[in-house]
């Protein structure tokens, strides 16, 4: 992905990360969008498949957390998390979804960089869950 590209996707990033600090005030809201963002991610799995994984444990982790079933992640990587599912779910970010394959390299790029950035707090989880690797 070029640099413009990799910019304007960090930027829209930013502005989704500031979304996700008021929704993480709505418990119903946050769970609405889990939903939404899965079910996109199920259409588009094969193009999600590097992130795959992780991408299913931060659903998992982001709804244990708003249930207060799992409250050991910090709320900026809950945020970040927040933020990585709803740059998901933006139709018209850096590179726009509706262009076949292409419109969700944008995506997989933001996600792994929140997968970088949250990554102990996801070996956490999966050891809390009964998952270590």
């Amino acid at each position: 992905m070029k640099s413009t590209k990799k910019q304007k996707s960090q930027f829209i990033f930013e502005k989704t990360k500031k979304k996700a600090q008021s929704l993480i005030n709505n418990p119903d809201k946050t769970m609405e969008m889990i939903q939404r963002a899965k079910e996109k991610s199920q259409d588009n799995k094969s193009l999600l498949e590097e992130v795959w994984h992780e991408l299913q444990l931060m659903f998992d982790l982001v709804r244990d957390w708003m249930r207060g079933n799992y409250r050991n992640t910090p709320t900026r990587s809950i945020i970040a998390i927040i933020g990585g599912i709803l740059y998901l779910l933006v139709p018209l970010d850096a590179i726009p979804d509706f262009i076949p394959v292409a419109g969700l390299l944008d995506d997989v790029y933001i996600l792994h960089l929140v997968i970088k950035q949250v990554q102990s707090d996801l070996n956490e989880y999966k050891v809390w869950i009964g998952e270590e690797r």
